[in-house]
């Protein structure tokens, strides 16, 4: 059987998986094995451990918290200073040292804040998450079918029918919509009619 070959440089790990940490691109080549597959060498074992052993050995408290002894409720843990950490016992708190490495910034998942709302995904600068995730945008129900012909009826009679009365926002916005709409649909069915 062949033996699987992983990077067995950490920092080649993190290269290949684009993991956020060594330690994080260590248990996404562990999960990647194959249970049925042929056994792991010894070497490339041992190169995990140390890794591992390293990277949890290397860190360092990334924030405490506290939460009273007899409080349960979600959300109950909240940051803790120095004194709560030093007196906890004496207050009856429960301390809890955090001690996962901040995730890896990546440009592309950034918010741009401007007047406090990010200009990306609409999001309030207080509530926003790590990253920012736009909405994916709506998608009209109708380029899901068909492209049916009849669709051309209503705007061309609306064409047809307009005169020079001034239309409201809301009508030529409707209008300009549906036209917009109809020439996306018949340059794709025209295109479609010219292939051989």
């Amino acid at each position: 059987m062949n033996t699987p070959r992983f990077p067995a440089n950490p920092a080649a790990v993190v290269d290949a998986t684009k993991a956020s940490s060594l330690a994080a691109a260590v248990v996404a080549a562990m999960r990647r094995i194959d249970p049925a597959g042929g056994p792991v060498s010894a070497d490339q074992v041992r190169a995990w451990a140390n890794t591992l052993m390293a990277e949890l050995y290397s860190a360092h408290v990334a924030r405490w918290e506290y939460r009273h002894a007899d409080d349960f409720a979600p959300g109950c843990w909240a940051e803790a200073n120095a004194e709560q950490v030093y007196y906890g016992p004496q207050r009856g708190l429960v301390i809890r040292a955090l001690f996962e490495k901040p995730r890896v910034p990546q440009p592309e998942k950034e918010h741009v804040f401007q007047n406090r709302t990010c200009t990306v995904c609409g999001d309030p600068e207080d509530w926003a998450g790590p990253d920012c995730m736009p909405p994916a945008p709506p998608v009209d129900p109708r380029s899901r079918l068909p492209f049916d012909p009849r669709w051309m009826l209503q705007p061309l009679q609306w064409l047809r029918d307009a005169g020079p009365i001034a239309l409201n926002r809301f009508d030529r916005e409707h209008r300009s919509r549906e036209a917009a709409f109809l020439f996306e649909q018949l340059e794709a069915f025209i295109k479609e009619c010219e292939k051989p």
